[in-house]
């Protein structure tokens, strides 16, 4: 069934349909802006608020062409579950809050919101799964804490605990291990998904805007091998990263955490490579 489960992965991934995120209104697609230094980050409600959209100064940087979030695949519930996949169900949320500056401000559809520091708190289910989730966008930085938790003992064969829709408009790729080793690589469209289990950091480049984006593993978990790799497609040049836990069956209190923290950067073409490591570098957990 695992093995069966992981095969499948790349068909099911194209997948999608809108998630109910409250009981009371569960087909509601509202959309709320978060701003900050540049970048603008597009939430969408009906895919368990998860990241619909990414700009920065003007340029689409994740593009509204895929499910970004956290996923599951749970074979006992159907499949695929979490953000816009609902094979094994939808994305419950139990809890959701904004914060804007340290004061709370109310999620009202169609809204934009403006601060130094903007935090999104989420609490939800994956079927089994409590999925404990904090976006924080300050200073034109974003980054991502995910917690996953079974509530019983289920079993798992896959978890992408994030996901980005990177604009097609990329042509290459870089990436660093944690050994320090530089990787490249350039997207044709292969439809192909390459897995690294030893990435630190990648970034991307987009030559005809002279923009970049880098994004970096801030922490993972010591209980799963950490993998990322980018899936190669025609709509989009879409990062993923996978958790292998050492066993698919996850006990009760079982819990799998990690943080990432993606930044955007200007460049000309000669010099984006050696801008992303700076960039890179930078990106720190709090």
């Amino acid at each position: 069934m695992a093995e069966r489960c992981r095969l499948i992965a790349a068909a099911l991934l194209v997948m999608l349909a809108c998630a109910p995120c409250v009981a009371e209104d569960p087909r509601e697609p509202a959309v709320v802006t978060l701003r900050s230094g540049g970048m603008s980050v597009e939430l969408q409600r009906a895919s368990g608020w998860t990241i619909q959209a990414i700009v920065y100064r003007g340029v689409p940087i994740i593009t509204p062409t895929g499910a970004c979030g956290a996923v599951a695949c749970i074979p006992v519930a159907g499949g695929w579950v979490g953000s816009a996949h609902t094979a094994g169900g939808v994305e419950r949320i139990e809890e959701v809050r904004l914060i804007v500056d340290g004061e709370f401000a109310e999620l009202t559809d169609g809204a934009t919101y403006t601060g130094e520091r903007l935090v999104l708190q989420k609490r939800s289910m994956l079927d089994k799964l409590r999925l404990d989730g904090m976006l924080t966008l300050a200073g034109g930085v974003l980054t991502e804490r995910h917690e996953l938790t079974a509530t019983e003992d289920v079993i798992v064969t896959t978890v992408y605990p994030f996901m980005y829709c990177v604009t097609a408009a990329t042509t290459e790729w870089m990436a660093t291990t944690a050994e320090g080793e530089e990787q490249t690589g350039t997207f044709g469209a292969g439809d192909e998904l390459s897995w690294h289990d030893d990435w630190s950091w990648t970034a991307t480049y987009i030559p005809e805007r002279s923009m970049g984006v880098a994004i970096r593993h801030l922490a993972h978990p010591d209980e799963a091998r950490t993998l990322t790799g980018y899936w190669d497609q025609e709509r989009y040049h879409k990062l993923h990263v996978r958790w292998d836990a050492e066993e698919d069956r996850w006990r009760e209190g079982f819990t799998l955490a990690g943080e990432m923290a993606l930044s955007c950067f200007e460049a000309p073409p000669a010099g984006w490579r050696e801008m992303a490591r700076q960039v890179a570098s930078e990106l720190v957990a709090e």
